[in-house]
């Protein structure tokens, strides 16, 4: 997880941050409005009808959390949606490209695929089920060497378009050291292996060969994959953040609705004033 919120961090320094921009504004702007709204009913309703001073010191603190919450909060939202929108493009453009071209050449080396388990296989060879199988326990690993690798940072100057941040490579890297390790199932790259099983479980003249292999695992289609995921990981997170929010506030309008219905003490009668008697007539004349 703190790849991801690395990577996403990452994104806010770079020609693509002006999503995140955008999106925090418009997530300020949003905020502020659902914080005005429940301020001014509060305004509204105090002014029609005079409360108790515990019950409008309560509507004052609830027009501060309105007011401190909803507005930072939905801009938060709206920054981690534009950076998660930005890392998306990244992921599936640029660093799509260099992987793919760094992998391309790193094939066509004579000792390229020979420190891994893919060296056993020549490129060209057909991979039957269990060859297959243990081809793609060995690709994600040796992907992940290639993210490590001087010629990503190499190719990575020469982008012209947009530059890749160092914890976006280390993201994705981690992502398919995950895939290889078995730790955490990755779905964006589930439609290639499924693919690539049915093609081995078929006739052996459309076996996948260890070049198809390879190159589907970092195809254009797999980083699209990843990069919706990682738009799904984020509007996870934002959505949670949101209802959060929305929860609390709606808490609040709720029992500051109970508190303004509840009927006002009725207010203590003063005793009435003492009646002093009249002095005796006598006593006035003096005798």
């Amino acid at each position: 997880m703190s790849g991801l919120y690395s990577a996403l961090f990452s994104m806010a320094f770079t020609s693509v941050a002006w999503f995140a921009k955008v999106g925090t504004v418009v997530g300020a702007l949003l905020g502020a409005l659902l914080a005005y709204l429940p301020i001014a009913w509060v305004l509204r309703g105090q002014g029609a009808l005079p409360q108790r001073i515990a019950v409008r010191r309560t509507a004052a603190v609830c027009c501060l959390v309105w007011g401190l919450v909803l507005p930072p909060v939905f801009a938060t939202a709206g920054l981690v949606w534009g950076l998660s929108h930005g890392l998306g493009n990244v992921v599936e453009g640029p660093l799509s490209t260099t992987v793919r071209a760094t992998v391309e050449t790193w094939m066509t080396r004579a000792n390229g695929l020979r420190n891994s388990v893919l060296g056993r296989y020549p490129l060209a060879k057909r991979l039957s089920e269990s060859e297959l199988a243990t081809v793609m326990r060995a690709t994600p690993e040796w992907i992940s060497e290639v993210f490590g690798h001087t010629e990503v940072a190499a190719l990575q100057q020469k982008a012209e378009d947009a530059l890749i941040p160092a914890p976006v490579i280390a993201f994705m890297r981690g992502e398919f050291e995950a895939v290889a390790a078995g730790h955490h199932h990755r779905e964006w790259l589930t439609p290639t292996l499924e693919r690539l099983r049915a093609r081995a479980r078929g006739a052996s003249a459309d076996w996948p060969t260890l070049q198809e292999t390879i190159e589907s695992m970092v195809a254009p289609s797999a980083f699209q994959g990843a990069a919706s995921s990682i738009r799904t990981r984020a509007w996870h997170y934002i959505w949670r953040m949101v209802v959060r929010a929305l929860l609390l506030s709606a808490v609040l309008a709720g029992v500051l609705r109970l508190l303004w219905r509840l009927p006002a003490p009725l207010p203590v009668r003063a005793p009435p004033p003492k009646e002093t008697p009249d002095p005796p007539a006598g006593e006035n004349s003096g005798g």
